[in-house]
Order: C-alpha cells, then structure tokens, then sequence
C-alpha cells in the first residue's frame, strides 16, 4: 500500500465521522453540524486563554510594567497586522477559486508561488522594523530575556506570514484536515513547559515555551499542508528568470484596499485595547470603563481587558471557524436560501457559545483577579453577547466579498466609539459602549436582512423559466447562443457555463435547451452596440465553446425577441409561452405510479426533512453538490452514489427530491423523463403527459 492508498484509506475512515454541511441543509440538523466543529475549537480557545493570563503575569512580575506593556502592545499590533495580511490574502483565495474552477494548474501554481515571495518580503520588513522599534522602546533593560520575549513575538508574525499563503493557497478551494492530536500539541507543549519552568526560571520558561509552541505549530501547519499539495499534485512556483517585480503577484489597487482594511477590521477589538493601553498613564481622556459604581473603581481595567481580550474576540473567532462555508454557499447561487437560512441558524448557536467564553472570565475574575467584583462582570455580559452577534454578521460580509459594506460599518463603529470619547464626564463609558455596539447590531442587522430579502433573478435557469423570463422583460433585449461540447473537460464546460454567468451578471440570464446548446438573453442600454458576450467565454475557452451568436440589433422587447429566437430556431418550435408549471408536490402521485417503490422528500415540510434523515449517509452527503451540477448540465436525473435521482428547484431552492429505486426500467426511466420535461413547460396536468407536447 503507497501512501496515496494510506491517506485515502484514513480519509475514508474520517469521511465516516465526519458531519457533511451539505447533508445538514437537506435534513434541517444543524446542530450536529456547529457541535461538529466547535467540538474542539472551544477547548483549544480555553486552553490558550489560559497561557495568555499565564505569560503576562509572569512577564509583570518577572520584568516588571514596562516589559509587560511592550509585550502587550507587541501582541496587540501582531494581531491587527496578521489580521490586515489574512484580509488582503482574499485577494489571492479569490483568484484560486477562479482557477480552480477553470482547471488552470499552472496558473494556481504561479498564483501561490508569487505571494509567497511577497510574503517572504513583507516578513522580512516586520522583523527589521520590530527589531529597530524594540530597540529604542527597551534600550536599557538589566534582563534580556524580555528584550528576547518581545523579539520572538515580532519573529513568530513574521514566520507566519509565508505559512499563512503556504495555508490559504489550499483553504481557498478545500478543507485541511489534520489529527485531533496536532490541534493541542502546541499548546500542551507550551504549558507544559510553563508549568515546569515556574519553578525555576519563570521568565525564561516563557520564552522557551514560545518558541517550542510555534515550532510545533508550524512544523503541523506546513506539514499537513505541504501532504495536501502533492496529492493534488500543485508545486508553488514562479519564473525566476523574470524581474523582481514582474514575480511579484499583480494585486489591484482598489480590491487590495478594501480586503486589507476589512481584514484589519475583524480585529476591531484589538484596536480598542491598543487604543486604551496607548494613553494608559497619561492625563489624556480614557474610557473609564469602570466608572460605573464605586466597588469598580480599583479595578486595572488596563491589565482586566487586555487579558479577556482572547475571550472577547471568542465568540469572533468561533464564528470564523464557518468561513469556509460561507465562501462555498456563496459560490454557487442556487445556494443562496440555505446560505440564508444557515446564518440564522448560525445566530441562534452564537450567544450559546458567547457564554462559554463569558464564564472564562468570570473564573479570571474570581480566582485570578479577585479584586473583580461579580457585578461588573455580570455587566460585562451584554457586551460579550453583542460583540459576538456583531462578528458573525462580519465574518459573513467579508465571506461574501463584501468589503465595503464591511468597511463601512467598521467606520460607523469608530464615530461611535468617538462619540463616547468625547463626552468627558460620562456616567460608565461600559453602558455607552455597549449602547453604541447595540446600535451598530442593529445597523448590521438592517444592512443584512434587507439583502437578504431581495430576490434577485438567477443569472441561469431551466428552460421553461428561462423563456417566461423573457417574455416578461418589458425594455430592450438581445439574444444570443454558444456550443459548449461534451467532449470537453468537464471542468473546463463547468468554467465555461460559469463564466458565461459572470458576464451577464444582473444584466440576463442564460438556459440549457439541449446537453450541448445553452441560449441567453441581456438587458441592452446606450452603449451595449458593442458589448459580445459569447466572444469573450469562446476566448476563454480557446475556442472551445464555439458555433456562437449574437444580435448585433436589440429587439424591443422581451416577446418581440422570444419570436425571434424561434424563428432562428434556436429553440424546439413552441406554441407562444410557456405556462409556469404548477407546484412541484403535484408530480409526486405521477413519480410513484411509476416508481412504486421511490422515494419522495418535500424540503419545504418537516416531514420531508425527516424523510431524508433514512438516507444513507454518504448517498445524503453527495445530492446538493449533484444538484446544483444539474443545472450547469440542464439535467433532468442525475447518478448519485449509483443511483438516479431528479432534483426540483422551486424558487432557487432545491424543492423537492426524487430517488429512483435501483436498477429502473427503460420505459420507466423515459416516462419519468418525459413528465419532467411537460412539467417545467407547463404542459403537463395530474392527467399526465399532453400527447401534442
């Protein structure tokens, strides 16, 4: 057995523990799915929490104030950097998901390979500049262990910083499984060390222990990923016999700003603690965060939120764990109603998970800091609670590319902190800002939800749909169609159907009326003369999909340019348009007379969703991805896990479901096919197929 056999042997066997996304959309079991991965997320986080508090009271008291707050601050901007280098990172995992979905290898390899030369760069610049700066921020210190300390964090950004393209050139298109072991060894191997170097050295005990845990998780990070390359069978790399700048990834000006300033700004809760630590001592105005009773007035609110920052960005950070399925249900538009749904899931579970790391730091409060008083951590719990719901509505914004809606509400949340700044004699700055994150929850919410509700129309549909569409369009049309041959790569027709789609964009829509053949119709304005959509997939296909047309003339309306269409026969010869079909629950008695042993599941109902909870499991795993591949086929039945099924879209949802039994009749089977067809042309009643169809 190679180790291609290994890993596809282990593979299978996590596959078996594993909770599919998909499966959880179909059968509404959700909750399996966040236990799933959080399971261990959370007890990482805790674990980590715990070396936090750990290392910055032993730098205090070892080093004193003044090693405490450079370290401080040092983590604080590590943070807010690596934070602006994940954000602009978009701008690669984006490009890749394009690549991928082409199928250019070379081109994904060129990608990865020019932004690790610009992360080798970027890396080396932060650890000249960190040593220059920690060089006049501690240039007389007795101990040099915490001038090392504060070395070994600039280092630890920077080593992250190429470990993090190496990383996200694979988790732009895929997961990156690793063993339940290697999620804890660092941070077991730094309280270990911790733990037993307090004894004796503690402040060199924490040097060793950061050094020792970054070691091991980047060794795990780069080894595991490294492992996913070759299977896949991708090497980083660039063309050395090029200028400098010419290696260098080409990075547009505009999309770079905003995904680095999005990215900085999911670290908003470490700006507000620089903030605060950065006019800590002066007589400047500061927040007085504990100004609200007396009892909270000799409480270092400094050295307090610097400490539970970890656990107010928790709740955050948990919510990042579903970046990934954010990105893949927004990739595909006939996702877009489980997308929805699944962030309103996601919103229930969030405050759930906020109180696990709430209660962290009510143990901080009582048994490490017991000058805390219960009641001011007790007031501390609606900002953890808003403060999280306001993270994922930022995790998905930037999620979905959505930068400047994200960017903007940062800005609106800077005016409000400002707003509380400025009022000098504040009751308790705490109730003011946690007043001025309800409001920003609430613009948030507004912002979302009103996306949400608009139902924007698909940019492809069946082909029933598709000519209602068009009749319906009141202003001028064009038309047009292009081949896409099966005899083409599978992923290159897919990129083909794909691209299609992003160039009419909110502008047309575009239908299969054969497996080869697809027709598309755009909204034209002042301008358009020259616009030729089906020239522009024809060159990005090298000529692949060919045999094109388009009108150079719009016709004036939608029936004028359906007449045409027909008469250009690019579609069978129909009788004026199409009736919209009825329901789709009115095919089920149709589907079991002719299969009497199917299988029929209503998504719509309670009851259909528990129906799909007997499937097999990975039978269960495997139809919404087959789905939405239907519809770049146009495919009324689809083979799934070796066996057909026919998925009914209604509204840019799947509706329903039906599973042929194993092995169906050809009379059957064409029967079936035939029912479909008249159905998504209207023309078929509970009296069965119209023989003039």
């Amino acid at each position: 057995m190679n180790e291609i056999d290994r890993w596809f042997e282990r593979t299978r066997r996590r596959e078996n523990r594993t909770v599919s996304l998909y499966a959880s959309l179909l059968t509404g079991k959700m909750n399996a799915y966040f236990r799933y991965r959080l399971r261990y997320a959370l007890l990482v986080d805790g674990m980590t929490f715990v070396v936090h508090v750990a290392e910055f009271l032993i730098i205090l008291t070892s080093l004193g104030g003044l090693a405490a707050f450079t370290v401080m601050i040092l983590r604080v901007g590590s943070l807010i950097v690596s934070g602006a280098w994940w954000g602009l990172l978009e701008v690669m995992r984006e490009r890749l998901r394009g690549f991928a979905v082409s199928g250019d290898r070379e081109a994904v390899e060129r990608e990865i390979g020019g932004w690790l030369l610009l992360s080798v760069i970027a890396a080396t610049t932060v650890m000249v500049a960190g040593a220059v700066a920690l060089l006049f921020l501690l240039p007389s210190q007795d101990d040099s262990v915490g001038l090392w300390y504060a070395f070994l964090v600039v280092i630890e950004l920077a080593l992250r910083m190429p470990v993090r393209v190496l990383h996200s050139g694979m988790y732009a298109t895929r997961r990156i499984y690793r063993p339940l072991w290697s999620l804890f060894a660092p941070t077991v191997a730094q309280v270990l060390v911790i733990g037993v170097g307090v004894f004796f050295y503690p402040t060199a005990a924490v040097v060793i222990a950061i050094v020792l845990s970054n070691a091991i998780s980047i060794w795990i990070t780069i080894h595991y990923t490294l492992r996913l390359y070759r299977l896949n069978g991708l090497t980083p790399r660039y063309r050395a016999t090029r200028p400098l700048r010419a290696r260098l990834p080409s990075i547009p000006v505009r999309q770079g700003v905003e995904a680095t300033l999005a990215g900085l700004g999911l670290r908003l809760d470490a700006v507000a603690v620089l903030a605060i630590a950065g006019i800590y001592g002066t007589s400047t105005r500061s927040y007085e965060l504990t100004a609200g009773f007396e009892a909270w007035r000799d409480i270092d609110a400094f050295q307090f939120f610097y400490l539970v920052l970890p656990l107010i960005r928790g709740a955050y950070e948990s919510t990042a764990v579903f970046y990934f399925d954010f990105v893949r249900l927004r990739r595909i538009p006939a996702l877009r109603e489980y997308r929805v749904w699944f962030f309103h899931r996601l919103l229930w579970i969030t405050p759930v998970v906020t109180l696990y790391f709430w209660v962290l730091a009510v143990a901080l409060g009582l048994f490490v800091l017991p000058d805390i008083p219960f009641t001011f951590l007790l007031a501390l719990l609606p900002l953890f609670l808003v403060r999280s719901l306001i993270g994922t509505y930022q995790i998905r914004l930037f999620a979905e590319a959505r930068f400047r809606a994200l960017n903007l509400t940062i800005v609106f949340s800077g005016l409000l902190f400002l707003l509380v700044w400025i009022d000098v004699n504040p009751a308790s700055d705490l109730v003011e800002l946690t007043a001025a994150m309800i409001v920003l929850l609430v613009v948030h919410i507004n912002l979302q939800h009103a996306q949400d509700r608009s139902r924007p129309q698909p940019t492809q549909l069946p082909l029933g749909d598709w000519i209602r569409a068009l009749a319906d369009e009141p202003g001028p049309v064009s038309a047009g169609t292009i081949t896409v041959p099966e005899w083409i790569p599978a992923r290159q027709r897919s990129a083909a159907v794909s691209m299609m789609r992003e160039t009419l964009q909110d502008r047309g829509c575009l239908a299969f009326c054969s497996a080869t053949s697809l027709v598309f119709y755009e909204r034209t304005a002042a301008g358009d003369a020259t616009r030729q959509p089906h020239l522009e997939v024809q060159a990005a296909t090298g000529g692949a999909a060919h045999r094109g047309h388009y009108w150079p003339e719009p016709a004036p309306n939608g029936r004028d340019a359906l007449d045409r269409v027909a008469d250009a026969q690019w579609i069978k010869p129909i009788t004026g348009v199409p009736k919209a079909p009825d329901s789709p629950e009115v095919l089920r008695p149709e589907f079991l007379d002719i299969f009497a042993d199917g299988f029929v599941a209503d998504l719509e109902t309670r009851t259909g969703t528990r129906e799909m909870r007997n499937l097999d499991g990975d039978l269960l795993a495997m139809i919404l991805p087959s789905a939405m591949r239907s519809l770049d086929d146009d495919a009324l039945v689809v083979s799934v896990a070796g066996r057909w099924i026919s998925p009914i879209f209604h509204r840019n949802r799947v509706r329903m479901i039906f599973l042929l039994p194993p092995d169906p009749a050809h009379e059957q089977f064409q029967r079936w096919l035939r029912t479909l067809k008249a159905w998504r042309l209207g023309q078929w009643t509970t009296g069965g197929v119209h023989h003039g169809s």
